[in-house]
C-alpha cells in the first residue's frame, strides 16, 4: 500500500473552506441580510475566494488520481470506483434537499420541464442552470466539471505518461482557444477543457516533480507576489486562476509537508479527505437555509462570525450523517447484489 499523501488533503480542505466561506457570503446577500464583516475579503491575490478554492481542488484531484493510478490502471475498474464514489451519495443528498424544499417552498415549481429532472440524475443541474431554471438542489457547477475531468483522466494519464510536453502544449493550446473563442451564457470557469490544465499540473507534480525545494517553492511565492500586484483577470480570469491556483499549491504543499509530523495536521487530513465531499454537497444548501431567518437583520461583526462557525459545524454533521447513512446504502446493496449472483 502507498503511503498517504497527507497534503493532498489538506489542500482540498483549505480549498474547501474558502468555498465555504464564499458561500456563507453570497447566502447573506441572497438572503437580504445585512453584515458589519465580511469573514473573509471576496478577492485573495486579485482572485476571487471561491475561484481560488476550486482552483485547489482541481490540482489536489489531479495530483491524489495520478498518485493512486500512476503505475496501473484498470479503466473499468477505475469508472467504476468514480461511479459508487460520486453518484449515489449526490443522488441521497439531492433527494434529501428536494424533499425539505418541498415543504419549505409548499410544493415543487410547476414551470420546471419535468424532462430537465435528466440534468440532476447525472449531476450536471449546476451548470445547465445557464440555459433556464431547473430542479438543482445540491453540487453546484463544480460537479459537473469534476465528473468530466475524472472521465478524462485515463486518456490524459496516458499521454503525461508517454508525452508529458505535448500534452501540457495541448492543454494550454486548447485553453488559449477557448479563452479566445468561448462565449455563452456559462462562466469559462465552468467549462471543463478550461480547467484540463490545473488537473493536469497535479498530476505533473506527482509523476515529475515530487517535492517542492526551496528554489521551487521561490518561484511559488514569486507567483503569488505577482498575482497580489497584477491582476490578470482583468484580459481574462483564467490567467489569474492559474497563476494564482498553481502558486498557492506549491507553497501550501510546502507548507502542509513541513506540518505532516503533527498528529493534529494529520488528524485534518484523515478527516477532511473523508468528509470532503458530502461537504461540499451540503455546504451550500444548508447555508442558504440557516441563514435565511436572519432576513432583514444587520448582523454586528461577532453575530457574522458566529453565525458562520454554526453554520460550519452543522454542514460538518450533516456530512457526517450523509456519509454514513451512504455507506450503509452501499454495504446493503453489496450484499443483495452478492447473494443474487
Amino acid at each position: 500500500m502507498k503511503k498517504r499523501l497527507y497534503y493532498i488533503d489538506n489542500i482540498k480542505v483549505f480549498g474547501l473552506i474558502l468555498v465555504f466561506i464564499c458561500h456563507f457570503t453570497r447566502s447573506l446577500e441572497a438572503n437580504g441580510v445585512g453584515y458589519a464583516i465580511k469573514v473573509l475579503p471576496d478577492k485573495l491575490f486579485n482572485l476571487y475566494i471561491g475561484s481560488f478554492g476550486v482552483s485547489l481542488f482541481f490540482i489536489a484531484s489531479g495530483a491524489s488520481l495520478m498518485y493512486v493510478y500512476e503505475e496501473k490502471l484498470d479503466v473499468k475498474v477505475y469508472l467504476k470506483k468514480r461511479f459508487r464514489g460520486i453518484y449515489p451519495m449526490f443522488w441521497l443528498a439531492f433527494f434529501t434537499a428536494t424533499v425539505i424544499s418541498f415543504f419549505r417552498n409548499y410544493g415543487i415549481d410547476e414551470t420546471i420541464p419535468k424532462w430537465k429532472i435528466i440534468f440532476s440524475i447525472i449531476g450536471f443541474d449546476g451548470n445547465t442552470l445557464w440555459w433556464g431554471n431547473n430542479f438543482y438542489r445540491v453540487g453546484e457547477w463544480f460537479l459537473s466539471v469534476i465528473i468530466c475531468l475524472y472521465i478524462l483522466f485515463p486518456l490524459i494519464r496516458k499521454c503525461v505518461l508517454k508525452h508529458p510536453v505535448i500534452t501540457t502544449i495541448i492543454s494550454i493550446v486548447l485553453l488559449a482557444v477557448s479563452m479566445l473563442c468561448f462565449k455563452t451564457k456559462m462562466p469559462i470557469e465552468c467549462f471543463v477543457i478550461a480547467r484540463v490544465p490545473e488537473f493536469l499540473f497535479g498530476m505533473l507534480y506527482i509523476k515529475y516533480i515530487k517535492q517542492v525545494d526551496i528554489k521551487m517553492l521561490i518561484i511559488g511565492i514569486i507567483g503569488l507576489g505577482v498575482a497580489f500586484f497584477i491582476n490578470l483577470g482583468e484580459n481574462n480570469v483564467m490567467l489569474q486562476t492559474l497563476l494564482v491556483g498553481l502558486s498557492s499549491f506549491i507553497c501550501l504543499t510546502w507548507i502542509f509537508v513541513k506540518t505532516s509530523k503533527f498528529i493534529f495536521i494529520r488528524k485534518i487530513s484523515t478527516v477532511g479527505g473523508k468528509y470532503c465531499y458530502p461537504f461540499f454537497l451540503t455546504h451550500h444548501y444548508l447555508t442558504e437555509w440557516l441563514t435565511e431567518p436572519f432576513t432583514g437583520i444587520v448582523l454586528r461583526r461577532s453575530e457574522v462570525y458566529f453565525l458562520c462557525l454554526i453554520c460550519f459545524v452543522l454542514t460538518i454533521i450533516a456530512s457526517k450523517y450523509l456519509f454514513d447513512i451512504n455507506k450503509k446504502a452501499l454495504n446493503i446493496l453489496s450484499i443483495e447484489n452478492k447473494e443474487n449472483k
